[in-house]
């Protein structure tokens, strides 16, 4: 399987992700991708350092969160799931020779737009401008222009698949053929969003189990193959609650169905046994097996099954 990359801003998402919501977005963000790239992460990480010894003597109630975050985040560093994206490493001259060279026709518009768009920016008067809104707002969607170019010349060079994690109401009028980033963004919000007494290593161990990244697989696939139709965002909400209506609708069934039949068997049993009718007592582990079987069939054939994993994962992971 492919790996599906994350490209995250460390100046304008992890901080908000970090401080507000003890990093449930992460996690949830963890449970779709392989591996989050951030850019500027070492930066974030060092202000957290050097502002640690300030804010324990000025606000010693807050010390304790900037703890908290300095330790996961380095956790989450040294596990791989989280790595510092670099500019200097993913846009230098070698990479971008090998992206002239491979990239389709569309895609290599799509960088010159793009690259554009952060020049533009860069040497315009407003970047300076006293109006620190104003100033704030062109550095934000420098910065997302940036990722979404970096996404597509990772893509293209490293065989991967990288999508940007930014919502796409912010860049889908803005940077070109984003379509990818935009369906991810929307099946990132169908999962559940894991919170903070969650622990990370749960997180991991359920989307390694190989079961779980069948339908992982399965998920992704969709994904990319919708991104080729051009919907709109609305389109593809419906169209992800019409196939988890579809697949729930289908396993409903089937699993009263089975546990009827099995039901069945298992209140025989004591009569049997009553009887002496030994050759009918093993009848209830064999229709256990059968009702496992029947519903394992009945996944593989449902409508809808490349939603399962979302299903399945709001079923391990949502808060009661």
């Amino acid at each position: 399987m492919s790996k599906l990359i994350a490209l995250k801003s460390g100046t304008h998402e992890i901080l908000s992700d970090a401080w507000f919501s003890d990093f449930s977005n992460l996690k949830q963000e963890s449970l779709l991708f392989d591996q989050i790239q951030i850019y500027k992460l070492e930066k974030f990480y060092k202000a957290l350092i050097e502002t640690q010894s300030i804010v324990s003597k000025l606000y010693p109630n807050l010390s304790n969160k900037i703890d908290s975050i300095i330790m996961e985040l380095e956790w989450l560093r040294q596990t791989g799931v989280v790595t510092e994206l670099k500019m200097e490493e993913e846009l230098h001259n070698q990479v971008i020779e090998e992206f002239e060279r491979k990239a389709p026709s569309q895609m290599f518009e799509d960088a010159k737009k793009l690259l554009k768009k952060i020049i533009e920016i860069q040497t315009s008067d407003l970047i300076n401008s006293e109006d620190e809104a104003e100033r704030t707002s062109l550095k934000r969607e420098q910065h997302f222009a940036l990722l979404r170019l970096m996404s597509i010349v990772i893509e293209t060079t490293k065989d991967v698949t990288a999508v940007t994690t930014i919502p796409y109401t912010e860049y889908s009028r803005e940077l070109p053929n984003s379509r990818k980033s935009s369906v991810t963004q929307i099946a990132i919000n169908k999962l559940p969003l894991p919170n903070n007494e969650t622990p990370w290593e749960q997180i991991i161990d359920y989307r390694n189990d190989p079961e779980n990244r069948k339908n992982l697989l399965s998920l992704r696939r969709w994904i990319r193959k919708i991104s080729t139709e051009c919907p709109s965002p609305a389109e593809i909400e419906e169209e992800i609650e019409w196939l988890m209506n579809e697949f729930q609708s289908h396993m409903n069934v089937h699993k009263m169905k089975a546990n009827t039949e099995a039901l069945e068997v298992i209140v025989k049993a004591p009569l049997e046994l009553l009887e002496l009718k030994f050759s009918k007592i093993a009848e209830p582990l064999f229709a256990l097996k059968k009702r496992q079987i029947n519903l394992m069939e009945a996944e593989l054939n449902a409508p809808g099954k490349e939603m399962s994993y979302i299903i399945k994962t709001r079923d391990a992971f949502q808060p009661n």
